[in-house]
């Protein structure tokens, strides 16, 4: 009987046979001690083994199942046409995608975690790679019909962090004592950690960001089971719950203006109701480090909100540079904005001579590139044109026009030769996958930035004579965050130094 067992296991570490039943298996390491890493204890390996084996089936056969599985649902995840196409199949493809991710991922674990030959698993990896190039070659666009390119990545996204984690799962229970009991226990924490996170930011809506809508029971609740899972990132990494939500429709007619003084002036239908109005700061002269994205930007421009009570009859003088003001009554809202100071109170700006984009860096004079042309222009009546760069981020010139058709109507009713000038720059491409490299091509000129401390492309019209003015609606500055790190300090303010305005929306 002793024989028998000892026969049987010898068989198995061989892997020349696969019909040793479990509880053979099971008493044979009962046998063999501690012959045997503790990771394969009895039940944990004959387990194991029984997933492995599926009624008889040698792990190579199965390896090369799973390889095959891989191949053809990532082949058919490569289904392309019109855009129309894609959105119709996108649910279909992405599932195509997933599958060959878990096939692979499966055949990763079987080849860190099974017990197999070098050879079998050093040709296995290479038949992976093999398989990788050729799928590579076969399809690598970036185009409707052609999206390997882009099959890749998310492929990539998705199998990457999953087998990283598998992998620390793996040497954690390799290594650890009780590592499930430990797991389990991690497992509840976390899950009760999370619970009581969710529960937070469900009432967080309803209480608005700071308590703005407390004085606004019931404004606003949510359509469905809609759970804020996104709102468990860290801070800084752009993490926003757009889930379904019913607001109460407006109820007054706010009328809110500010006159040529600074004086704010409100009336509101509902004489009942409180008014209480919303200053937002001058973020203008603001360092770079106080517009980080990891600094929360756009919560810093929410503390920096001045409340004040509005008393009717009573109008506020706002502080110059303040440029809009949030004004609520009841259940309602509306916008103020102006421009602070006025353009005829500007001073003439004089750029500084060591960041003067006009100089030449080496001899210190005007470059050849720039001629003042003022009175060129006085001369023969012109007046220099108003410059507007307006940036849909993530869309193309083709898609712009496909999807986006009354907005491209609204652009072309601009042109009104003779008086507005809408100017169509069919040459321009895209110089790299993100809006990083494509930006800093469009405000910088070069994608790496060959001097410290770059300027943006409005300190060059400021510096040549030019008003300029910046709106930014975005969780965070365009500068400080594509362009930052090559400034000498982040007590730097781009700001100061490029705009007359700025505004910084946090909604």
């Amino acid at each position: 009987m002793q024989s028998k067992h000892t026969k049987s296991y010898s068989a198995t570490s061989r892997e020349t046979s696969d019909d040793v039943s479990s509880s053979e298996l099971g008493y044979a390491l009962e046998q063999q001690g501690n012959r045997w890493p503790k990771y394969t204890g009895t039940n944990a390996f004959g387990r194991l083994l029984k997933v492995q084996i599926i009624a008889g089936l040698p792990k190579s056969a199965l390896i090369s199942m799973l390889l095959v599985i891989f191949t053809i649902s990532y082949i058919a995840s490569l289904q392309g046409g019109t855009l129309v196409y894609i959105n119709e199949h996108l649910g279909i493809i992405g599932a195509e995608l997933l599958l060959s991710t878990l096939s692979l991922t499966a055949v990763t674990v079987l080849l860190y975690a099974g017990r197999m030959r070098s050879a079998t698993r050093r040709n296995t990896l290479l038949l992976i790679l093999c398989t990788f190039m050729a799928l590579y070659v076969y399809d690598h666009g970036e185009r409707f019909k052609k999206h390997g390119f882009y099959n890749i990545l998310v492929f990539l996204a998705i199998y990457v962090p999953l087998n990283l984690t598998l992998g620390l799962l793996y040497v954690l229970w390799t290594n650890i004592d009780n590592f499930v009991a430990y797991f389990v226990v991690v497992i509840l924490i976390g899950s009760v950690t999370v619970c009581a996170s969710l529960v937070h930011y469900r009432g967080e809506f309803d209480r608005g960001l700071f308590g703005r809508l407390q004085y606004l029971p019931s404004e606003c609740n949510w359509v469905g089971p809609n759970i804020p899972f996104v709102d468990l990132l860290p801070a800084g990494t752009q993490n926003f719950w757009a889930g379904s939500s019913h607001c109460k429709p407006e109820q007054h007619h706010i009328n809110a203006t500010i006159d040529r003084h600074g004086a704010l002036h409100v009336d509101c239908s509902d004489k009942k109701s409180q008014i209480h109005i919303e200053i937002l700061p001058d973020t203008r002269q603001w360092p770079l480090w106080r517009k980080s994205m990891w600094n929360v930007y756009n919560t810093q421009v929410l503390k920096g909100i001045k409340q004040i009570e509005y008393i009717p009859g009573e109008p506020v003088v706002l502080d110059e540079g303040a440029q809009a003001v949030v004004v609520r009554c009841g259940s309602s809202s509306a916008i103020a904005t102006r421009v602070s100071p006025s353009v005829d109170k500007l001073p003439l700006y004089i750029p500084p001579m060591e960041s003067d984009t006009r100089m030449n860096s080496s001899t210190h004079k005007l470059t050849t590139d720039w001629v003042d042309v003022t009175n060129i222009m006085i001369q023969n009546q012109f007046k220099r044109p108003n410059v507007i760069y307006l940036m849909l981020d993530a869309v193309s010139h083709r898609q712009f026009y496909r999807r986006l058709p009354k907005s491209a109507k609204a652009l072309r009713a601009l042109h009104r030769p003779g008086l507005n000038q809408l100017n169509e720059l069919y040459r321009y491409h895209s110089t790299g996958f993100s809006t990083d490299n494509n930006t800093k091509a469009m405000y910088f000129g070069e994608i790496t930035p060959s001097n410290p401390n770059p300027l943006p492309i409005w300190a060059y019209y400021r510096d040549r004579g030019y008003v300029t003015a910046r709106l930014e609606t975005g969780c965070d500055d365009w500068v400080k965050e594509y362009a930052g790190h090559y400034f000498e300090s982040q007590d730097y303010s781009v700001g100061n130094r490029s705009l007359d305005y700025e505004l910084s929306s946090p909604f």
